[in-house]
């Protein structure tokens, strides 16, 4: 046999209940069957998860390391049952909204403010497109903000909605003392020999960037696998490698972003929404909100603001 999440719960109910007879109760389970269930469990894994003795059930050593890893477990199952299942939202529940790590984040919910003051609203941040366009479709958020790497079709669900507000290129985060921190723009080629700082989430992003690079005469040698962009950012400064960055990021002390010449990845910022949901008459607004306050930050950010200049906006289409 293996290991299940059904059994991960077994064990996480006998751990919170503090008794085989409660936890039984909880999981609609006679005692004697409990008792037999947690005897296979443990026979897989190999040890006891639990003392017994009159007061009841603890976790032994074994127990308390597979109780770590169980519980987080769960939760995602937990989580994904509830992303991927439909819900109707409650009344007066305040707007859900999901989103990437996108620089339109803070315009959008500025415009949302504007737009509706007063009315409150929930976030959430995924680095998953495919999950957030899951959550909208099945009303576990109203309005998300994705980002979409490459010229990749994006599989949208027939109540959905989308509307691209920009499409940007993709620039490099070098040390600030490395030797192409001069250069305008650099060729992808003369960082064929990097450490490179990559996102592991983000549905594909990773593989659109290593087709680039091989495309361009070499396979990426990835050694920081980091999804946050501050954190990212920290690795470059440091000196541990390069990596992607959005163009509208800040440069910070000890850290450089250039262009990339012939800007080799672009991404999309999309808005997505149910069309029977409670953005869709705002969606419209909203957007040209988002936009206008993107296009405010391109030009309070110097490499991007000088890149604009040469080579003008990208078309979203």
């Amino acid at each position: 046999m293996e290991i299940q999440v059904r059994h991960l719960r077994v064990i996480c109910e006998i751990a919170s209940s503090g008794s085989l007879n409660r936890a039984a109760a909880c999981l609609g389970l006679g005692q004697p069957a409990l008792s037999h269930q947690l005897r296979r469990i443990e026979r897989m894994v190999g040890g006891s998860l639990f003392h017994r003795d009159q007061h009841g059930v603890r976790p032994t050593e074994l127990g308390a390391l597979i109780l770590r890893r169980a519980r987080a477990i769960v939760l995602t199952f937990d989580e994904l049952e509830h992303d991927f299942h439909r819900q109707e939202p409650e009344s007066g529940e305040p707007l859900r909204i999901g989103w990437n790590d996108s620089a339109i984040t803070g315009s959008l919910l500025g415009g949302l403010r504007d737009l509706r003051p007063g009315e409150p609203f929930r976030t959430r941040a995924d680095t998953s497109r495919t999950r957030l366009l899951a959550q909208v479709a099945n009303r576990g958020i109203d309005l998300a903000l994705i980002m979409i790497c490459g010229g990749r079709g994006l599989p949208v669900p027939p109540e959905v909605r989308t509307l691209t507000l920009a499409k940007e290129p993709s620039f490099v985060a070098l040390p600030a003392g490395h030797p192409l921190a001069d250069k305008d723009e650099i060729e992808l080629a003369e960082l064929a020999g990097e450490d490179w700082i990559v996102s592991n989430g983000g549905d594909g992003c990773r593989v659109v960037f290593r087709e680039m690079c091989l495309a361009h005469g070499f396979d990426p040698r990835i050694a920081h696998d980091v999804d946050f962009d501050t954190a990212r950012e920290d690795l470059v400064s440091g000196g541990y490698g390069v990596g992607l960055v959005q163009p509208t990021r800040p440069q910070t002390d000890g850290l450089v972003i250039r262009p990339l010449s012939g800007a080799p990845m672009c991404v999309r910022h999309v808005l997505a929404w149910r069309e029977d949901g409670p953005c869709a008459t705002a969606a419209g607004e909203l957007a040209a909100e988002a936009t206008s306050g993107y296009w405010r930050l391109a030009e309070r950010t110097a490499p991007y603001r000088t890149w604009l200049r040469r080579h003008g906006r990208l078309a979203v289409g």
